[in-house]
């Protein structure tokens, strides 16, 4: 039997020796639908960005961001290859300290922290990079109480530098000569339960053109420049955020037209220069080296994430020239379906060649995996991989007329390991309750 794949670029080597043997295999064993975590790629990819990095700037770190892929399991692995843990709520700080990683290498950001979450992170010694200014304001009660005093990361962005995002943090303009930013610089360094420790930023997501990142190293360059010169700040970190890409291509909304190539990597070395370049100046005028972090989520996940699915059934069309097919994942499954047209691999004869749509098996009218594309005749039983869907798909899958899918290793051939198990009626049984009067019914 021929194997076809369908919008595969040779420079992603992902999967590439995920066949046909290796699909029935996993699907026989694990049962589908099933997302699939590459462990070779995901530590290649990781160990890339930490060596590229650290050759620019001996004190860069690799700090993962958990909301991208939060399966502990995976997270334990790239943990133990040195990476630290960037988080954005007490769930995953939680799940972090779960993990044993040291809270010195938890970097907890996020625009939502409960004050129990704040005293742990205090207490515990982790990176607090602040949102808001209401979150300054409960960390000095908190440190004030705690009779201790705080070092805090700011989290900004450059409004006048065409940045994707500005919905977070504050806004940065003409550095220190805007009034509102240096009202408050002096705000926090005036505190006697706070310091000015660091600075932050997060310009957006699946950012190809490195010259953003570039801009950014430049305008943090010079902001923390004008704050050791103006105030003698020297910051103990540097958090460059994420947002550089995977290899999902979006949807063009806007022809209606799906671009359904996938897109190399972009390359590690090229971006750390990008970021850290502009960046030495301040970093070598330092007495003590700061650390310059990077929180890498959808570059490093996306590649080596896969989803295996069964065709369930297959349903009429008006021509003989279309056909249409029912899929055991859907939108509950691929939560950003309708976002990317995700590469697809076809574990099926190569015949009748027909422009095909993929549904799921939801209640749902939007339930589509794919805008139509050529695949061959296919017929129950027949297996799909939806490649590139290692970053939020995980995470974003929801119980919704199916339970969440499993997750497993692939170590290469057909090795494989359950990171997490397919959800259940049991599972969900131990959250739901039956109101008293109604017991005899359940």
């Amino acid at each position: 039997m021929n194997n076809t794949l369908l919008q595969q670029v040779p420079a992603n080597k992902a999967f590439s020796q995920f066949d046909e043997s290796v699909a029935r295999q996993f699907a026989e064993q694990f049962g589908t639908p099933l997302f699939i975590i590459d462990e070779a790629g995901v530590l290649a990819r990781l160990q890339a960005l930490q060596g590229a990095t650290q050759k620019l700037y001996a004190n860069s770190l690799i700090s993962i961001s958990y909301k991208t892929n939060f399966v502990p399991g995976l997270l334990a692995l790239l943990h133990a290859e040195g990476a630290h843990a960037e988080v954005v709520s007490g769930i995953e700080y939680e799940v972090a300290r779960g993990l044993k990683e040291p809270a010195q290498k938890i970097i907890f950001n996020g625009p939502m922290k409960l004050d129990a979450e704040l005293v742990q992170a205090i207490e515990d010694g982790a990176i607090i990079n602040c949102d808001h200014e209401d979150e300054i304001d409960r960390i000095e009660k908190i440190a004030e109480q705690l009779q201790t005093k705080v070092g805090i990361g700011m989290r900004v962005h450059f409004p006048d530098a065409g940045m994707p995002w500005n919905r977070f943090g504050f806004p940065v303009t003409n550095g220190l000569q805007n009034p509102k930013t240096l009202a408050l610089v002096k705000r926090i360094i005036e505190s006697p339960n706070l310091s000015l420790s660091g600075l932050h930023s997060h310009i957006g997501t699946n950012i190809r053109d490195l010259s953003y990142f570039a801009k950014l190293g430049q305008l943090f360059n010079d902001f923390a420049l004008e704050l050791k010169d103006v105030f003698g700040i020297e910051l103990s970190w540097i958090d460059v955020g994420g947002g550089l890409a995977g290899i999902a291509p979006y949807i063009e909304e806007s022809t209606g037209e799906n671009k359904i190539t996938e897109f190399p990597l972009p390359d590690a070395g090229a971006y750390a220069e990008a970021v850290i370049t502009p960046l030495l100046p301040y970093l070598n005028s330092l007495a003590k080296p700061a650390m310059l972090i990077f929180e890498p989520g959808r570059t490093l996940f996306e590649a080596f994430g896969a989803l295996l699915t069964s065709v369930v059934g297959r349903r009429p069309e008006a021509d003989d020239n279309s056909a249409a097919v029912i899929c055991d994942a859907g939108i509950n499954t691929l939560a950003t379906s309708y976002v990317y047209d995700f590469p697809v691999k076809c574990f099926a004869q190569v015949e009748n060649i027909r422009q095909t749509q993929l549904f799921g098996p939801t209640c749902n009218q939007k339930d589509q995996l794919h805008t139509p594309l050529p695949l061959p005749a296919l017929k129950s039983g027949d297996l799909l991989l939806f490649a590139g869907v290692g970053s939020y798909c995980m995470a974003f899958s929801y119980s919704f007329i199916r339970f969440r899918p499993g997750v497993v290793l692939w170590r290469g051939g057909s090795e494989g390991e359950w990171l997490r198990k397919p959800e259940t009626i049991k599972h969900n049984a131990q959250l739901e309750l039956i109101p008293k009067h109604r017991k005899q019914y359940a």
